[in-house]
């Protein structure tokens, strides 16, 4: 970060967040995420039909130890077939487990038959189970049915069948072989109890859904606030790329040529004409893979080579640890940096004195054991930085943000007559903390 001097209106740049994702951002597996917008609906699903693949399990094996025992007291093979197609579509809703489209089918179809074999009941029994005080092995199946509805059944659909399904066991399973019921109040307990245990599944079923879907929905359009500031902060950089070789190039040679009154303002805008043309040469050329590293050797040996073909003095000191190595587009932001920083102390530090009579520095150092310090210092004529027009992109854009865009920072000391110091700063701590901070 830079710091402002006592009454400054505010930094003079706009710090760009950066983060990791940029540099990895796998765009076709970013949109098939957004896209899909039922990610957690999906999950509750197959949590549904899981939970009824077991409930069914115990259950079904409960009442099948029942059934086997009782069985449906009808002479015949009626007895068979009944038990046999109950439990074999709850077989089927049972393995049907793993798959909540085809379990639905299965649920369907054993909610529809339940409801018909306990209507059919009593015929199948000719009503001398009635007076059985012991239930009938078709209740324990009865949440079963409901749950299945809740899960198969359209929500209206499901609540009439979840009130309608008991009703019908409570009423049929009391009914004697004259056709009359003999103990209505079990018949209404039956049907209370067993329609209060249905509605509190669909009840949990509804809630587990609405908040599966409303999840999803926050993550879409998370994910859509996430791609746009992506696409933001790519058009951002590149901005700031674009800005900063304009600056650096065409408008700084445009400068030193129209400023150029003696020889060595000339040979300035000479070279400085042709570092532009060269960088506009190879403006489309791949700069280097990402993962390669530069040595900090070869960036003081670049700072080196650009202070004599600026042709102006500039004392090199350098940290004997220049053998670290650091990423290779920190490398070339910081050269291109501390470039801009010599150039603007070329141009700009004598004033109206001859250029020989300023005393240039810089030091290039290693900070924090893993980092780098690079101080470009001059005791020209400095300026104040309250006068700076904030469309001048040279300290801006060409240096500060070029260095806060890879996790580093900038910080400014210039005072009227008393020079000017560009302090650089990059370390892979400061620059991890800087992507965290933007995610």
């Amino acid at each position: 970060m830079t710091t402002e001097p006592a009454g400054s209106p505010g930094p003079l740049f706009s710090p760009v967040p950066r983060g990791a994702v940029l540099d990895g951002l796998d765009r076709s597996t970013l949109n098939r995420t957004i896209t899909d917008s039922r990610f957690s609906l999906v999950r509750i699903e197959r949590l549904i039909a899981t939970s009824i693949g077991v409930i069914g399990l115990v259950f079904g094996a409960q009442t099948l130890s029942i059934a086997l025992g009782a069985g449906v007291v009808v002479p015949g093979v009626l007895g068979s077939v009944y038990v046999c197609v109950l439990f074999g579509t709850l077989g089927a809703v049972i393995l049907l487990w793993f798959s909540p489209r085809l379990q639905r089918i299965a649920n369907t179809a054993f909610a529809l038959l339940y409801l018909g074999a306990i209507a059919y009941w009593p015929v199948a029994t000719a009503g001398v189970d009635a007076p059985n005080p012991a239930e009938p092995w078709t209740w324990y199946l009865c949440a079963i049915a409901c749950a299945a509805a809740a899960q198969a059944f359209r929500p209206v659909l499901a609540v009439i069948y979840i009130v309608v399904t008991p009703a019908v066991y409570g009423i049929t399973g009391v009914i004697d072989s004259t056709g009359q019921i003999i103990r209505a109040e079990v018949a209404l307990q039956n049907a209370l109890y067993g329609s209060m245990i249905g509605l509190v599944i669909f009840a949990l079923i509804m809630t587990f859904r609405h908040a599966a879907r409303r999840v999803d929905q926050a993550r879409s359009a998370a994910f859509a606030r996430y791609d746009d500031a992506v696409r933001q902060h790519a058009r951002e950089l590149e901005r700031i790329q674009v800005d900063a070789l304009v600056h650096d190039t065409v408008l700084a040679s445009l400068q030193a040529a129209d400023r150029a009154r003696r020889p060595e303002e000339a040979s300035l805008a000479v070279s400085m004409a042709s570092d532009a043309i060269k960088r506009l040469a190879t403006l489309d050329d791949p700069l280097s893979d990402v993962g390669e590293t530069a040595s900090l050797q070869s960036l003081v040996s670049g700072l080196e080579a650009y202070a004599a073909a600026l042709d102006t003095r500039f004392d090199v000191v350098i940290d004997p640890g220049t053998d670290l190595a650091i990423p290779y587009p920190v490398a070339q932001n910081l050269y291109l940096a501390a470039t801009q920083a010599m150039a603007n102390s070329a141009q700009h530090a004598a004033g109206g004195a001859a250029a020989a009579e300023v005393h240039r520095r810089i030091v290039v150092a290693v900070c924090d054991s893993d980092g780098v310090a690079i101080d470009i210092s001059d005791d020209g004529v400095g300026f104040d930085r309250l006068t700076i027009d904030p469309n001048r992109l040279g300290l801006r854009v060409s240096i500060i943000e070029r260095v806060v865009a890879v996790g580093g920072s900038v910080e400014l000391d210039s005072t009227p007559g008393e020079g000017t110091t560009i302090s650089i700063r990059w370390t892979p701590a400061e620059a991890r903390a800087t992507e965290g901070a933007s995610l």
